[in-house]
C-alpha cells in the first residue's frame, strides 16, 4: 500500500497538491495521536497511516514535533468556531458564571485540542527552528487577542487591555488539568471503585470554578 501511494507524494508540485498532501499527513497524525498519544507517535507512523515513505514527510514539515504543532493550531482553530459564537450570544449580557460556563463547556467539547495543548510547552522546549516557533507562538498570541476580544464584548464594563493577560492562564490551566481529570486507562479502572471515588476529578466542575473566580 505504502509502495502504490509513494509516487503521488513525489508528483506533487503544484500548490494545491502540495497542500493536500499536508493536509493528509496531519489528518493522519491526528488520528494517531488520538489513538497512541503524542508521545508514542513516531515520524515512521506517520509515514507508514499516510501510505508513504518517511523521507517523504520531510518534503511538508521538518519534524514530528514540527507536525503536532500544525495539528494543534488546526485544532485550536476548531475550538474557536465552538467558542467564539457561544461568547458572542453573550455580547453586553453576559456573567462571569455564564462566560465560566461557555468556555468550561467549549473545551470539553474540543477533546482534540485540550488533550494536545497539554504537551505544547515541552515540545517548544525541543530543537525547533526560530521560525517554527515564532510562527507558533504569533499564532497563540492572535488567538489569545481574539479570545481577550470576545471575553471583553461579553462581560459589561470590561477592556481588552485588562482581560488579555489572562487569557494565557486559561490555556495553560486546560493543559494542567486536563490530564488530572482523563487519566489513563489502568488509572481510571481504579478510579472506578466506590472506595477512590474521591479522588476522580471533574474537569467541568473544576474548570467552572477557576474561570468563575478568575473573571470576577
Amino acid at each position: 500500500m505504502a509502495q502504490s501511494k509513494l509516487p503521488s507524494f513525489q508528483r506533487a508540485r503544484q500548490p494545491k497538491q502540495i497542500e493536500q498532501r499536508r493536509e493528509a499527513i496531519l489528518e493522519a497524525a491526528l488520528v494517531l495521536f488520538q489513538q497512541k498519544g503524542l508521545k508514542n507517535v513516531t515520524l515512521v507512523d506517520i509515514a507508514e497511516k499516510v501510505g508513504t515513505a518517511t523521507s517523504n514527510i520531510y518534503r511538508y514539515f521538518d519534524s514530528r514535533e514540527h507536525i503536532y504543532l500544525s495539528v494543534l493550531q488546526r485544532q485550536g482553530s476548531e475550538w474557536e468556531k465552538r467558542a467564539m459564537p457561544a461568547l458572542d450570544a453573550l455580547k453586553r449580557k453576559g456573567t462571569a458564571a455564564k462566560v465560566a460556563e461557555v468556555l468550561a463547556r467549549s473545551f470539553i467539547q474540543s477533546v482534540e485540542y485540550s488533550t494536545l495543548i497539554t504537551a505544547a510547552n515541552t515540545v517548544l522546549e525541543k530543537e525547533l527552528s526560530p521560525e517554527l516557533v515564532i510562527d507558533f507562538r504569533s499564532g497563540f498570541f492572535e488567538r489569545r487577542k481574539r479570545l481577550a476580544q470576545a471575553l471583553a464584548a461579553a462581560l459589561p464594563g470590561t477592556r481588552v487591555e485588562e482581560i488579555f493577560p489572562l487569557t494565557l492562564h486559561i490555556f495553560t490551566h486546560v493543559a494542567g488539568l486536563w490530564p488530572f481529570c482523563h487519566p489513563s486507562s489502568e488509572s481510571e479502572k481504579l478510579l472506578k471503585d466506590p472506595a477512590h471515588a474521591h479522588l476522580n476529578i471533574n474537569f467541568e466542575i473544576e474548570m467552572k470554578q477557576f474561570l468563575l473566580r478568575f473573571l470576577k
